[in-house]
């Protein structure tokens, strides 16, 4: 999967392939599609972006182009489609960290979670703990007891910007077990994951994938636990976060990734591209291409499933934001 930001440049867009969507064939063909993506190249979402963007390139009979717009924890990227044309021709292969929680804990975001439509689930994935291999933990019992214990300096983590998700249940196992971390925002994973092998930071929260898999699998850093309600195939010695009976009341977050329009779109265009969302997520392509990064892609909902979807996801989250009693900066 090339990571590099040239855009994916199609060829044979048929009469036919236009036909399959003919009102969305119709919309400015000179217009390339703008794909942005809130996290860097080389990232996993930025590779999910990638396997789809040409799928939905053939769909809309446009030549797509996968932006990364980094920074204020994705809220520059969700800013840039709200104020883009709302005609189709840009879309925002994102998640709640940027759609919900920004607007949450960042003073300086103006939009709301219900100011997105969410058009279809290209993944959907349980979080694990990771931390450096020379941490003296192995576990996150052990990761409270070290933490308790004190020493030369307190113990930090990262995180993918203030208000992330990974941030919001990192902060409510600290507060469950009675503990505290220095947090360190990124822009992306995968700076964080380079400070996490070298050990400028101790321990992160991500997602469950194959490019996390394989950096344990060969040593790199190693997992503490599990958001899922039963140990994983993946990481069958890490236990679950309800194992260590840490924040009971956090249940079993995850982190899905999404392709979003802006929700003042018109009704009938949203249905449309819906369309073309379903049939490229459907594809074996993509879905070949998402396993690859260890990601599967979810049952397809339709668009009144996914507004439905998102809108009870939103308030979950708001709920989990209050009651990590994170203060919005």
């Amino acid at each position: 999967m090339n990571p590099s930001r040239r855009a994916f440049a199609l060829s044979g867009m048929s009469a036919a392939s236009l036909a399959a969507v003919p009102c969305v064939g119709a919309l400015a063909r000179a217009q390339p599609l703008s794909v942005l993506v809130a996290q860097p190249a080389g990232g996993v979402t930025d590779a999910f972006a990638r396997a789809l963007a040409p799928a939905l390139g053939r769909g809309l009979g446009r030549v797509p182009v996968v932006e990364n717009v980094t920074g204020a924890s994705g809220s520059i990227a969700a800013n840039r489609l709200l104020a883009a044309a709302h005609d189709g021709s840009t879309l925002f292969i994102g998640s709640p960290s940027e759609t919900v929680l920004a607007p949450l804990t960042l003073r300086a975001v103006r939009y709301r979670p219900s100011d997105f439509r969410l058009l279809g689930l290209v993944n959907d994935s349980p979080l694990a703990l990771y931390a450096r291999t020379g941490l003296q933990a192995d576990n996150l019992d052990a990761l409270v007891a070290l933490a308790r214990q004190g020493g030369e300096r307190p113990l930090s983590y990262g995180s993918t910007g203030q208000g992330s998700l990974f941030h919001l249940v990192t902060e409510m196992l600290l507060s469950s077990a009675g503990i505290q971390a220095t947090h360190v925002p990124y822009r992306g994973g995968m700076p964080m994951l380079a400070d996490l092998r070298s050990g400028a930071i101790d321990f992160t929260v991500l997602p469950v994938d194959a490019l996390l898999g394989s950096l344990v699998a060969e040593g790199r850093m190693k997992v503490l636990g599990v958001s899922s309600a039963q140990r994983l195939g993946r990481f069958p010695a890490a236990p679950t976060f309800d194992e260590s009976g840490l924040a009971p009341g956090l249940g079993h977050p995850s982190i899905w990734v999404g392709v979003l329009v802006p929700a003042a779109m018109d009704q009938g265009l949203s249905a449309r591209l819906h369309q073309v969302v379903v049939q490229a997520l459907g594809s074996a392509e993509v879905g070949h291409a998402v396993q690859a990064v260890g990601g599967r892609v979810p049952p397809r909902l339709s668009l009144p499933q996914a507004e439905r979807f998102y809108a009870a996801d939103a308030v979950k989250l708001q709920a989990l934001a209050q009651a990590a009693r994170v203060k919005p900066l």
